[in-house]
C-alpha cells in the first residue's frame, strides 16, 4: 500500500473517531431522563473518586505518520487489530481534575507489519465541566518504546516510532460511573520524544506516532 494512501486512510479514521467521541461526549445522558421519569425521589449513585486498579484493553491502533520515503516496498496498515492493554494504579478523581500516579502496558498488532508499544508513565488531566464528570482530557508522561513496522530489509525490519521519553494525549469517556466501579472508552495519541534511530522493536528509521483505541474498567471506592 502506498504511503500516501496509508496516511489518507489513517487521517480519515482518526477524524471519524474524533467525531464519534465528540458526539458521544456532548449527547445528553439518557440515564438522567429515565431517572426523572421513573422516580423523582430516587437517590443518585455517587461517582467513583478513588480507583484502586484499572484495566484498559486495546483492540486496535491507527498509525498517524506515513512511512518515510525509501526504495523499499512498504506495507504500513492504516488500521491494525491487535492485543494489549494498560494497567493503572491509584487513580484519583476530583470534581474537575484527575491523576494516575503510575500506569504501564504493552500492545502488539497482529498485522504482518506489526505495531509494538511498551510504556510506563504517569497521567493527569481535566474532568471537563458540563459533562456530568464523564469526559476527561489528559496528558501522560513517561518512558517507552514505539515501533511501527513498514518494510523489511533494514537488518530485519524497518520501523518508525521512538524510544525513551514519550508523551500521550488522552481522551476518555465514562459510560458507567458508580461508587465502586467505572466503565468507559478512551483514545491515546502516543508521541515519542527522542531516539528515533536504532534497534527498538525493529530498526527505527524515522519518528512516528500512533493512535490507540481502548475500552476500560476501573474498581475502587
Amino acid at each position: 500500500m502506498a504511503p500516501s494512501t496509508s496516511r489518507s486512510r489513517a487521517r480519515l479514521a482518526a477524524l471519524v473517531l474524533a467525531g464519534a467521541t465528540f458526539t458521544v461526549a456532548t449527547a445528553p445522558y439518557p440515564g438522567g431522563a429515565r431517572a426523572e421519569v421513573g422516580s423523582a425521589t430516587a437517590e443518585p449513585s455517587s461517582p467513583l473518586k478513588q480507583e484502586w486498579i484499572g484495566v484498559e484493553l486495546t483492540p486496535f491502533a491507527i498509525p498517524l505518520t506515513g512511512a518515510p520515503c525509501c526504495d523499499r516496498e512498504t506495507s504500513l496498515y492504516p488500521v491494525q487489530v491487535g492485543l494489549g492493554g494498560t494497567l493503572r494504579l491509584l487513580r484519583h478523581r476530583w470534581e474537575h481534575a484527575y491523576v494516575i500516579p503510575i500506569e504501564g502496558g504493552f500492545y502488539r498488532s497482529t498485522a504482518s507489519s506489526p505495531t509494538t508499544y511498551l510504556h510506563v508513565q504517569a497521567e493527569g488531566g481535566l474532568v471537563v465541566p458540563g459533562t456530568n464528570r464523564r469526559l476527561e482530557m489528559g496528558l501522560g508522561v513517561g518512558a517507552g518504546i514505539l515501533g511501527i513496522t513498514y518494510a523489511s530489509g533494514c537488518d530485519g525490519s524497518c520501523a518508525i516510532g521512538g524510544a525513551g521519553a514519550l508523551a500521550t494525549l488522552v481522551a476518555r469517556y465514562i459510560f458507567v460511573d458508580r461508587s465502586h466501579f467505572t466503565v468507559g472508552a478512551n483514545v491515546r495519541a502516543v508521541l515519542p520524544l527522542n531516539q528515533t534511530r536504532g534497534e527498538w522493536f525493529g530498526h527505527l528509521m524515522a519518528w512516528g506516532d500512533v493512535l490507540l483505541v481502548g475500552v476500560e474498567l476501573g474498581v475502587g471506592s
